[in-house]
């Protein structure tokens, strides 16, 4: 008995020179990243010409130690005997320690910078010391934009983006549950349907910047069928005459910001087509033949036993389609870069616009911009995962 508990005292005990080792090389791997590789020790030990051609070199060096410094705190919390006598509890957490890490270094940190950025003036440039060049201004920034008519075009825009974009929801739906049949040729046809979410962002802008163009894009071709007409001129060419214009949707202040909308939407239907395809997959055939019996067809079919099933589809479109109406970017920048006449500016755009673009310099006033936009994501999010909280209690 007494050998038995000493056996199992010994499997559960630290490994101390596992742990030594590892804490050594751990130790070793900090000192060189942080006090001895440099670009210009690179470009010397290399005998390179210039540090900007050590920047490389000194990049996979740096990522080799901090290879090394992560495989050695591995080791080490592997050997602890905390770790032995928990491992199922402690293991999960290693998986997610370097995502969670990551996370905290790109989202979490640079989200407080940028809240901090939001209340000083500053052009993003620092001086020949390295030192930071901005000034503190409180809440000046924010005074600012509630005096600025860009930043409420913005703000009104996002809204518009929010309202048309959850059209994309009940039209995936259908799409889905038209596509949702066994027949032939049918993984064709879903494929079509997907293949606009695959296309980048910026891709499907050019296709639409192109076929909104009123001179040879496809709306014009259109637009000629009903309302122009081929005539010769007096030096014998064929000239397209038309009794009404085509229409300039990227020209027009008043439609440039409907016709971009339409371009995002046509990814977005797809990405929640293929949500409902999955989750029609995991409706209940029980649940439907009952409904059968009951009677139930048609839109009662759909409203009372289907939808129901395909709540958790609905939320993660919901969701999704709601962080992709505030984020917009891609399309904006691609298609109307703002105009005509910042019209068709969103918060995200003009953040960037501010800090980076035309309004270089104001990394201050852009950051407040992304501050605004930050909290009214915050809102939907926050409500979002109350009420999966609150579903996951309600079927607990």
């Amino acid at each position: 008995m007494n050998t038995a508990l000493a056996s199992n005292q010994n499997r559960f005990a630290t490994s101390t020179q596992q742990v030594g080792i590892a804490s050594l090389v751990l130790i070793a791997c900090v000192f060189v990243l942080y006090f001895v590789v440099s670009t210009s020790l690179v470009q010397e030990v290399l005998g390179l010409q210039s540090q900007i051609e050590a920047r490389v070199p000194t990049f996979f060096l740096r990522l080799m130690l901090i290879v090394g410094a992560l495989t050695a705190a591995l080791f080490i919390i592997t050997g602890l005997s905390y770790y032995k006598r928990n491992k199922l509890a402690v293991t999960p957490w290693l998986f997610l320690a370097v995502g969670l890490a990551l996370f905290l270094i790109y989202v979490i940190i640079p989200i407080f910078q940028s809240i901090s950025y939001s209340f000083t003036r500053w052009n993003g440039l620092y001086d020949i010391n390295g030192d930071w060049t901005g000034e503190w201004v409180g809440f000046h920034n924010y005074k600012v934009l509630l005096d600025d008519p860009n930043f409420y075009t913005s703000l009104k825009n996002n809204i518009l983006w929010l309202v048309l974009y959850m059209l994309a929801v009940p039209i995936g739906l259908f799409i889905a549950l038209f596509l949702n049949q066994t027949v032939r040729g049918i993984r064709i046809y879903k494929s079509l349907f997907f293949f606009p979410f695959v296309i980048s962002q910026v891709v499907v802008g050019l296709i639409f910047t192109w076929a909104y163009n009123p001179e040879f894009g496809l709306l014009s071709e259109v637009w000629s069928w009903f309302f122009c007409e081929t005539k010769e001129n007096i030096m014998g060419n064929l000239t397209r005459v038309c009794s009404v214009d085509p229409p300039s949707i990227l020209g027009d202040e008043h439609k440039a910001t409907y016709g971009i909308i339409a371009a995002g939407l046509w990814p977005q239907i797809a990405y929640c087509m293929i949500l409902y395809l999955t989750g029609l997959n995991n409706v209940s055939p029980d649940q439907i033949e009952a409904g059968q019996l009951d009677g139930a067809k048609g839109w009662k079919m759909l409203w009372y036993v289907v939808l129901p099933q395909l709540k958790p589809a609905t939320f993660i479109a919901v969701v999704v389609t709601v962080i992709g109406a505030l984020r917009s970017f891609d399309m904006i920048a691609t298609m109307t870069q703002g105009g005509p006449f910042g019209s068709t500016n969103v918060l995200a755009y003009y953040m960037y616009d501010q800090a980076v673009g035309e309004g270089v310099g104001r990394y201050g006033y852009g950051s407040a911009i992304a501050t605004v936009l930050f909290l009214i994501m915050l809102v939907y999010i926050s409500y979002f995962l109350w009420r999966m909280y609150q579903d996951e209690k309600e079927a607990s």
